[in-house]
């Protein structure tokens, strides 16, 4: 921006609100820092008398997020019109403090000053309680906005956030001319409370589908875990004319389906179209695609994908560094750390996951202590119950099973079984055999239908030579009905995906795959 630009645009001498210079100005620079400079020239200036220009800067300033500055300018409007209270409740209804949208809401109200269509769906949106929400949702309907189809969905949304799912149905029932706003809500609603089967129901009976419509109903499957049925959407959504094309929140639901599933021939598709289409490699998408290759095992391609992302934020990061850990590639995970930090990016709890799950799976001790420290110390993290499993077990499998006891004794929360189960594998492999069996003992009542429970408590009497502890196990097991739960695995082929079960007798090619069974045993044998 240049000084002798921004004097020619205030010399501007005809004052037409619409066509003045200083507008394009405010579009074309809404950086914080210049926007300050241009809202103070316009002081100096005495274009702060256009209400139009204070609208303008007032909306800029709510733009990118600097609402301290917008409530000190709307602080100084003598009369602030609608669009000045819209702005404000719209810039809180997006703040970290929304309930002050509905303050404004109510201070609005108090001036007289009356609502349009554009007031309601940021003032819905800032109510944090149901009671708030109540009392919009009556103010609504007595000013007569209750048919506005964009304040029904910001009804349904703001009621599905609240817990308050059944009014968001009656919204919905009673709202005459729904449009697919209204119908995506629904599902996005239904879906966050896990409720999926309805909101297939309600997907199904849509008249008209977009590609809104359908990455919700998708992220729904992949975010409720039931990736089977997420892929087997996808594999219909791409019999579905160009109507619904793939977009960037599809193609991620699709591969984080993928990575679960280990479906690498729909995923590698995936990034095939990606390329294909010219999307670009923005964090979220490229985090999604790194990341499926990192849990199909194929860390190379996952780090093509890094280096090949113009921008890293830290959910990049921690995803390859995540994927180099979980797939042995420990020190090479630490050292990517390292380099996260020389880049400026501030880690989070889950990068620290990620890294200490590197210690552990490289047996790097004096690695994750000092990591673990660093969290509190350095970056104000305080340790979760998966920060405290990784380190149990880290410990643990390194035969420091006084100082992992002496660790889950210190925790400020509660250890689950499973970090007591990190103990037990540890004392059991290295010999702790009298700890291992005071462990042993307190999982079983801690988990008594866990089946794994009690063969870890066998294991530990058997290495001892105390058969009659081993039976007294076998005993418990079978009074309480204690019973093995059925391993399972998946396979991909020919693009469906196949579950087995162990001693599963039901699947369509049960011979055919027995007898190739029985030929590798053969030629096993054979080459022995």
């Amino acid at each position: 921006m240049t000084e002798w630009f921004f004097r020619k645009t205030l010399a501007f001498s005809t004052w037409d609100h619409l066509r003045h210079p200083f507008l394009s100005f405010l579009e074309k620079y809404p950086n914080a820092d210049r926007l300050k400079r241009i809202h103070a020239h316009a002081l100096t200036a005495g274009l702060s008398r256009f209400a139009y220009i204070t609208s303008r800067i007032l909306a800029c300033y709510v733009e990118i997020g600097d609402i301290h500055e917008a409530s000190q300018l709307f602080g100084r409007i003598p009369s602030p019109t609608i669009f000045n209270w819209n702005t404000m409740i719209r810039g809180f209804s997006k703040s970290p403090e929304p309930h002050k949208g509905f303050l404004i809401y109510n201070q609005m109200r108090r001036c007289s000053v009356y609502p349009n269509m554009h007031t309601f769906p940021f003032t819905v949106k800032a109510c944090a309680h149901l009671l708030s929400l109540f009392q919009v949702h009556a103010q609504i309907f007595i000013l007569g906005f209750d048919p506005d189809v964009y304040v029904t969905s910001s009804l349904i949304r703001s009621y599905s956030d609240l817990e308050g799912m059944e009014f968001a149905c009656r919204v919905f029932d009673q709202c005459s001319n729904r449009n697919v706003v209204c119908w995506t809500s629904l599902i996005s609603g239904y879906c966050s409370h896990g409720l999926l089967d309805r909101a297939r129901a309600v997907f199904d009976e849509m008249p008209i589908k977009n590609d809104a419509s359908w990455s919700a109903i998708f992220a729904g499957y992949v975010q409720n875990k039931r990736h089977e049925e997420a892929m087997e959407l996808f594999r219909g959504l791409l019999k579905v004319p160009e109507s619904a094309k793939l977009n960037r929140s599809l193609l991620v639901s699709a591969l984080s389906a993928s990575a679960a599933l280990g479906a690498y021939d729909e995923g590698r598709w995936i990034h095939s179209y990606v390329d294909c289409h010219g999307f670009q490699y923005c964090p979220e998408l490229g985090t999604a695609l790194l990341d499926f290759y990192a849990k199909c095992g194929l860390v190379q391609r996952a780090r093509e994908v890094f280096e090949k992302m113009p921008i890293k934020d830290v959910a990049a990061w921690t995803a390859m560094i995540m994927g180099l850990a979980v797939n042995g590639y420990s020190h090479s995970a630490v050292h990517l750390f390292s380099e996260m930090l020389s880049d400026k990016k501030k880690p989070n709890a889950i990068t620290f996951i990620g890294l200490l799950t590197a210690c552990n799976h490289g047996g790097l001790i004096d690695e994750g202590r000092a990591r673990f420290r660093e969290m509190t110390t350095v970056y104000g993290i305080s340790p979760s119950i998966e920060h405290y499993g990784c380190m149990v077990d880290l410990l643990s499998r390194a035969g420091k099973t006084k100082e992992a006891e002496k660790m889950i004794m210190d925790m400020p929360m509660e250890p689950d079984g499973a970090i007591w189960g990190a103990l037990l594998n540890g004392c059991f492999v290295h010999g702790d055999i009298e700890l291992g069996e005071r462990v042993g003992r307190h999982l079983i009542k801690l988990e008594p239908d866990r089946y794994g429970r009690y063969v870890g408590l066998a294991n530990v009497y058997a290495a001892m030579g105390r058969w009659e502890g081993v039976a007294d196990v076998r005993r418990a097991m079978k009074e309480k009905g204690v019973i093995a739960t059925s391993g399972w695995s998946l396979i991909e082929f020919d693009g469906v995906t196949h579950r087995f079960l162990a001693n599963d007798n039901i699947h369509p090619m049960l011979d055919e795959i027995y007898q190739m069974l029985c030929d590798l045993n053969m030629e096993m044998l054979l080459n022995c």
